[in-house]
């Protein structure tokens, strides 16, 4: 009993190494990582959204992905890399509006690493807390929707990024927050 015990689980030790790491990881998986029936994204896969006006991303998110692929040539140049899309979609936001009135556009999609060893992750670049939009808001204003920007833009200057993007948040606590993330290779 031991040793078919001890057997089997050298068998999926040394199955597992040859492998590439699988794109989601859970329950239902197959090897690939695909057709999961409860799965997680691994490390070489990253759920990634921006949300912009028509004008930053385009109208169906085409200058979202114009950018992306802008940063992967330059990061490309460096290292090997293999960048895929999936699971596209893009929504209009309709609480949201720009100067010109349209309703901000959101673009979703999964950027997958198709390098086994060559990792996508999403990392918090900074938090900036009691967040208003502008120096006219009442309330109490720490810092303002210029500084999210300013500190995206700042982070888009490291070539090891592929893109920034902001989140936003709030607590009673923290007022609104703007969470600045950073999608890098590793």
């Amino acid at each position: 009993m031991k040793k078919s015990l001890t057997a089997l689980v050298a068998l999926f030790l040394l199955s597992s190494i040859g492998h590439a790491a699988p794109y989601y990881t859970g329950v239902g998986c197959n090897e690939e990582g695909t057709s999961c029936t409860f799965g997680k994204p691994s490390k070489r896969v990253l759920q990634w959204s921006r949300k912009g006006t028509v004008d930053e991303l385009g109208s169906r998110c085409e200058k979202f992905f114009d950018n992306i692929d802008a940063r992967q040539r330059v990061i490309g140049s460096q290292r090997a890399i293999d960048l895929k899309y999936k699971n596209f979609t893009f929504s209009w936001v309709a609480g949201d509006l720009d100067q010109n009135g349209h309703a901000k556009i959101k673009c979703h999609i999964e950027l997958h690493s198709e390098i086994a060893d060559v990792k996508i992750v999403g990392e918090k670049v900074k938090s900036l807390y009691w967040v208003c939009e502008n120096e006219e808001s009442s309330g109490i204003c720490k810092n303002y929707e210029s500084d999210c920007e300013a500190l995206r833009q700042q982070t888009l200057k490291d070539p090891t990024v592929l893109d920034a993007t902001i989140y936003r948040g709030a607590s009673l606590l923290q007022g609104n927050i703007c969470d600045v993330v950073a999608a890098r290779f590793k």
